[in-house]
């Protein structure tokens, strides 16, 4: 039953604003900043925010040499959502409730029972999904045609970060 997959529960979520930190962040167009400390900060409404590193990435070069980058805690906001990798699995379910619809209660239970996460979502392919117990062709077919969709909006952040970094770098 749905009601045992308490992670797929819709959370709050808490949005953080650029006045709810000490330092003053310039506003990049569809830019992600990250805190390269990885602290956690209280909003003016005491709740805790985390800021979270992008594995394998370099943040921005904003004041006095310090680097950042700053995501929102859900990925349904494109400008400001974190990477797939670093996706809990409530928000892969979140996902897959807005990707996969139809079939949702399948997937979220074969989810759910193998513990799949955004690094472990980007890196599903047919064969792993028989072996998770997806037999089913078609179900298998429309899961990897969204993965690989998926994969494609994720190397077009990869590129958008590199490309802001080597321009950052070049001035």
């Amino acid at each position: 039953p749905a009601s045992s997959f308490t992670f797929c529960r819709p959370a709050v979520e808490y949005r953080a604003l650029p006045e709810d930190f000490k330092y003053q962040l310039s506003r990049c167009a569809g830019g992600n900043l990250t805190w390269h400390e990885g602290h956690s900060r209280k909003t003016a409404g005491g709740r805790t925010v985390k800021l979270l590193q992008q594995p394998g990435t370099e943040g921005l070069q904003l004041h006095s040499g310090e680097s950042y980058s700053v995501y929102h805690t859900s990925p349904t906001l494109p400008c400001l959502s974190r990477p797939v990798v670093l996706w809990s699995q409530q928000d892969v379910c979140r996902w897959l409730k807005k990707h996969c619809p139809h079939n949702y209660l399948t997937y979220v239970e074969v989810f759910s029972h193998h513990a799949i996460t955004g690094r472990a979502l980007l890196r599903l392919n047919g064969e792993k999904l028989e072996r998770m117990g997806l037999v089913q062709e078609t179900l298998r077919q429309e899961l990897l045609q969204q993965v690989l969709q998926l994969q494609v909006q994720e190397e077009g952040r990869n590129l958008q970060l590199l490309s802001r970094g080597l321009s950052g770098n070049l001035s």
